[in-house]
C-alpha cells in the first residue's frame, strides 16, 4: 500500500460514518444470531424445550442420523414412526386427527428425517404432512429415486408454468448427478441461521458502505478543496488511484469484518458442526436444490457473491460521488437505486424476474437462489442465477470505477 492510498485509508476510517456503520453492522450481527437463539424451541419427554436448551436438545437428536443417510435410515425412521402412531393416543381438530402430546414427543426426535420424507414424498404442487403416516418403510427406502422422480416431473411440468428447453433440463440433470449419494446429514443449524439471514446483512453492508464512501470525491467539491488537488503534480492521476483503492479496501475490510462478527457468533452459539454436510439437508427448501456442494461451500459461494455486491454499490457510489456536488446527494440517490429493486414485484415473465434479480439491492438475496432452477441465457451461455448474479456485480464494479475515475479527473474547477 502506497503512502497516498495509506492517507486515504485513514480519512475513510476516521469519519464519523464509519463508526456509525460499524454500530450498525454490529446490530445487525445480533439481531441476525443471538436473538433467533432465545426463539429456538425443541422437545422432549416432558414438553416443549427453548433458548439455548434447545439447541443442545436438537444436536443430541441430530447425532442419532449423523452421517450418510442410506435408505436404511428412511425405512428405519418410517417404521420407527408408524410403530409409534399405531400405539399412541389421537386428537380431532377441524376433523382432521393428529398425534397427541406424547405421541408426538416420542415422534420428535425424527423429526430431521420425517422432514425431509415429507417433503420428497409430496406431490409436486403441495406439502402433505400426513404423508408419512402410510408411507410403507419399503417405499421410504426409495428416497433418492422419489427425489429424482420429483425433479423430473418439476422440469416437465412445474406449478409455476415455466418451459425449459432440452439444453436446460440437461443442464439441471448434469447438476443434480454431481450431487453425493447418499446426502451426508449433521447438526448444521449454525450455518443455516448465517445463510438465511445474509441477504440482510448483505442489503445493510451495502448501504453502509455506499454511505461511507458517498464523500470519497463530492466532499472534495463540497469543501473546495477540489480546486487545490486537481492543480497538484499528482492530482489528476495518482491521487485518484489512491481514493479508488481506499474506498475498495476499506470497503472489503468493512465487510470481512462484519460477517467474521456474524459468524463468530452463530458458531459460538450453535456449533460449527455440519460444515461438510450435503447442502440438501440444510433446510427441506433447498432439498430438491440442483447445486452439488456442501454447507461449507454454499457459505463460502455465498460470501464471495455478497462481497461482489457490495463492492459494485461501492463502485457505483464512487461514480456518483464524482459527478455530484455534494455527499448527501449521493446517498439519496444510492438509497433509491438500492431499495427501489425490492419494492418491484415479479411477474409472471421468467426473464424479467431473472434481470430483476441482477439489480442492485436484489442482488444480496443470493440463498434463496440456490434452490430454484433458473438460468440465465447470454451470448449462448446458460448461467445459474446465482453465479449471473456474481458475474453481474463483478462487470458493474468494472464498468463504473473508470467512470469514476475519468468524472474526477475531468472536473473543471470553478
Amino acid at each position: 500500500m502506497n503512502t497516498l492510498t495509506g492517507y486515504e485509508l485513514r480519512k475513510l476510517i476516521r469519519r464519523k460514518s464509519t463508526l456509525f456503520g460499524l454500530l450498525g453492522i454490529l446490530i445487525v450481527s445480533v439481531l441476525c444470531t443471538v436473538v433467533p437463539a432465545f426463539h429456538e424451541q425443541s422437545y422432549d419427554a416432558d414438553g416443549k424445550v427453548t433458548g439455548l436448551a434447545a439447541i443442545k436438545q436438537e444436536k443430541h437428536y441430530a447425532r442419532n442420523f449423523r452421517g450418510d443417510l442410506t435408505p436404511e435410515v428412511f425405512s428405519g425412521t418410517v417404521a420407527h414412526y408408524q410403530q409409534i402412531l399405531r400405539t399412541a393416543d389421537r386428537v380431532t381438530d377441524g376433523g382432521i386427527s393428529y398425534l397427541g402430546n406424547e405421541g408426538f414427543f416420542a415422534t420428535y426426535p425424527d423429526y430431521p428425517i420425517l422432514g425431509l420424507l415429507r417433503s420428497g414424498f409430496s406431490p409436486t404442487t403441495e406439502y402433505d404432512y400426513f404423508v408419512v403416516d402410510t408411507l410403507a418403510p419399503e417405499k421410504a427406502a426409495t428416497f433418492y429415486e422419489q427425489r429424482t422422480a420429483y425433479i423430473e416431473g418439476y422440469l416437465e411440468q412445474n406449478p409455476e408454468g415455466i418451459t425449459y428447453s432440452d439444453a436446460d433440463k440437461a443442464t439441471f440433470r448434469q447438476m443434480n448427478e454431481r450431487i453425493s449419494v447418499p446426502l451426508k446429514f449433521d447438526y448444521a443449524k449454525g450455518w443455516y441461521i448465517i445463510l438465511v439471514n445474509s441477504s440482510i446483512f448483505f442489503l445493510i453492508a451495502c448501504f453502509v458502505l455506499s454511505i461511507c464512501a458517498a464523500p470519497v470525491f463530492s466532499s472534495e467539491y463540497q469543501s473546495g478543496a477540489d480546486a487545490i488537488i486537481l492543480s497538484t503534480r499528482h492530482g489528476r492521476g495518482k491521487l485518484i488511484r489512491a481514493k479508488i483503492n481506499a474506498a475498495l479496501l476499506f470497503s472489503s475490510g468493512m465487510f470481512l469484518l462484519g460477517w467474521l462478527i456474524v459468524l463468530a457468533l452463530a458458531l459460538s452459539i450453535y456449533g460449527a458442526s455440519g460444515w461438510d454436510s450435503s447442502f440438501q439437508i440444510l433446510d427441506t427448501r433447498h432439498l430438491f436444490s440442483p447445486y452439488p456442494f456442501t454447507v461449507l461451500g454454499a457459505f463460502l459461494l455465498t460470501t464471495l457473491i455478497g462481497w461482489l455486491a457490495c463492492l459494485a454499490m461501492v463502485s457505483f457510489t464512487l461514480l456518483l460521488s464524482s459527478r455530484m456536488r455534494t455527499p448527501f446527494s449521493v446517498m439519496i440517490w444510492c438509497v433509491v437505486l438500492l431499495f427501489t429493486p425490492l419494492f418491484i414485484p415479479e411477474s409472471k415473465e421468467q426473464l424479467f424476474n431473472h434481470l430483476l434479480a441482477l439489480l442492485p439491492g436484489r442482488q444480496t438475496e443470493i440463498f434463496e437462489t440456490f434452490r430454484g432452477y433458473d438460468l440465465l441465457h447470454l451470448l449462448g451461455l446458460s448461467v445459474p442465477l446465482p453465479y449471473a448474479i456474481g458475474w453481474t456485480a463483478l462487470l458493474m464494479t468494472v464498468l463504473c470505477l473508470p467512470f469514476a475515475w475519468r468524472g474526477f479527473r475531468k472536473h473543471e474547477v470553478s
